[in-house]
């Protein structure tokens, strides 16, 4: 029987989650894992659209998948060819999707608002034989194409537009396979790479993460959490991590999903989880701190969220404001803060633990915590986070040098580049990014810990800290402010920031650099701040400290 508890190994400074075995041997892929469950699950609605009210049933999902998959085959795509993705998440995507794990093509899946070049550095790293895209951003992605190595061919799977290859010409081929007749492909194991998602990119332009069909198998293949009964909504397209996993929750699991592709609002989100009675939600972080910041009554709230058993917050730190909020709003065993990686999967969540915590370490994952001699450290020590490699990783897409620098030496050990400490009832705290840490008069700073008090205030939207460059201290700390657009927001004075840091923080931590108040912040394209980013825009506005 496996272990329910977070067990600390004081010999090798290692903290372990719970033992829990897999559910398939290390052959099993996620096509054939889809097509076992759509298959127990022939005519239950597994898919409802909500802007266009077209739901697929499980018969429906499979006979699409094997229709595609075969006109894949027939273009003689083989076992590693790539399939590139940049569209949102409409009825016929996971058709898509499916075809290509059956086939053992990975997808590469890029946010469909990206700008030309990024989907070119993406795409010139992958060289997708094919790409789907949407009718809204096909002029990029056929300029995009047109300048690759290798060109692809470019399907559209949300629309028509003339002369233009599209997904119900794929869908056309046959509609006689019968979805039992299904035969896996016998090249294919659990190692090979099922997608190849996008980091951050927090330093610059993304690299290709590979994830392996076994290792995604085990992070979404989970009928505790997810029973026939769950009804799952994510607004993220498959670009981000939480898109394909609650992709991967559905088909793995055989419980229904939500799709929509029109913009998140909270307005939105409280009607759509209302009308579809969703019971598992996962949002992004900026997600959650919009609904835990808007004005609206709070029993209307309460009473359009009434449906969710679990809301999941993740992608960046969840500040204990917001925490403390959703916990008011849906109460605290209903809240899960969750952090994780794009190469490993989650790794801790906080499920009624401390506030600013990212919670205990998950089922089959161990940490350490290492110094900069990557030396391991023990309880309440901080350092960087470095996660467990358990299944065969096969690193950064064609990026041996990215890979060898994540890496410990023996292979074994992922760099997380986050910096915290865990304490000694094994709750993980991360306190930032190593490239975000700066020196004041040879103290650590570590601006989310400054941020966390300014963003209490009233009339604060975003807050922003950062090192100014001095003579006399290394960095004198500075903070950019984004106001709420409302009456507070008008009243907000810089001195107000500033004495919000005094009343809570030691001298070390005071504002000294200045407080910048600005219209935005620069992000990615998923929507993390780009700190390295904000004294130069500052500079180039010309926006004077106050």
């Amino acid at each position: 029987m496996g272990s329910c508890e977070v067990h600390y190994d004081a010999a090798t400074r290692t903290w372990l989650g719970p033992r829990g075995k897999e559910f398939y041997g290390p052959e099993m892929t996620l096509g054939e894992v889809t097509m076992r469950v759509l298959n127990l699950n022939a005519d239950k609605i597994l898919q409802h659209c909500d802007i266009t009210n077209v739901q697929l049933t499980g018969r429906q999902l499979a006979q699409q998948g094997l229709t595609i998959e075969r006109a894949f085959r027939q273009m003689g795509l083989q076992v590693g060819d790539v399939i590139g993705i940049a569209a949102n998440n409409t009825t016929y995507l996971t058709g898509v999707t499916i075809a290509a794990m059956l086939c053992g093509t990975p997808i590469n899946p890029l946010h469909p608002d990206f700008d030309q070049e990024t989907v070119k550095y993406m795409f010139d790293i992958t060289e997708p034989k094919l790409i789907f895209c949407d009718v809204e951003n096909y002029e990029i992605i056929k300029a995009v194409n047109e300048n690759l190595a290798k060109p692809a061919t470019v399907y559209l799977v949300n629309g028509k537009i003339e002369g233009v290859p599209d997904v119900w010409d794929l869908l056309r081929e046959d509609e006689s396979i019968a979805p039992a007749a299904y035969v896996p492909c016998p090249k294919l194991n659990g190692d090979h790479t099922a997608f190849i998602v996008c980091s951050s990119g927090t330093t610059g332009m993304p690299k290709g993460v590979t994830r392996s069909h076994r290792s995604l198998i085990c992070n979404c293949k989970n009928p505790n959490t997810y029973t026939r009964d769950t009804v799952v909504l994510s607004f993220s397209p498959l670009y981000w991590i939480s898109g394909t996993y609650m992709l991967l929750a559905n088909l793995l699991n055989g419980c229904k999903r939500i799709i929509t592709h029109r913009p998140y609002t909270v307005e939105y989100l409280l009607e759509i989880v209302q009308r579809h009675q969703v019971t598992f939600l996962f949002l992004a972080s900026h997600q959650i701190a919009l609904l835990a910041k808007c004005q609206i009554d709070v029993s209307r709230i309460r009473a359009q969220l009434e449906s969710v058993k679990v809301l999941i917050g993740a992608g960046s730190k969840v500040c204990k404001a917001v925490s403390q909020r959703m916990y008011d709003l849906i109460g605290n065993m209903r809240f899960v803060v969750g952090y994780g990686l794009s190469e490993m999967g989650g790794i801790s969540k906080n499920l009624g633990g401390p506030l600013g915590s990212e919670g205990k370490v998950m089922r089959n994952v161990e940490l350490r915590v290492l110094d900069k001699l990557r030396m391991p450290l023990g309880i309440n020590e901080v350092g960087i986070i470095y996660g467990h490699l358990r299944y065969k990783w096969e690193g950064y897409y064609r990026n041996p040098e990215a890979t060898r620098r994540a890496l410990s030496p023996d292979g074994q050990w992922l760099r997380t580049g986050d910096i915290g400490y865990l304490d000694s009832e094994g709750y993980l705290y991360i306190l930032t990014r190593d490239t975000d840490v700066f020196k004041y008069n040879n103290f650590q700073i570590y601006p989310e810990q400054i941020e966390e008090f300014i963003l209490r205030l009233p009339g604060v939207s975003e807050a922003c800290v950062f090192g100014v460059p001095d003579d006399v201290s290394t960095n004198l700390t500075a903070c950019a402010v984004v106001r709420t657009d409302d009456e507070e927001g008008r009243k907000l004075t810089a001195d107000q920031v500033r004495n919000i840091v005094e009343r809570y923080l030691s001298s070390a931590y005071h504002i000294r650099g200045g407080i910048f108040f600005v219209d935005s912040l620069p992000k990615t394209s998923n929507d993390k701040l780009q700190r390295r980013k904000v004294p130069q825009m500052i500079k180039n506005l010309g926006i004077v400290a106050e």
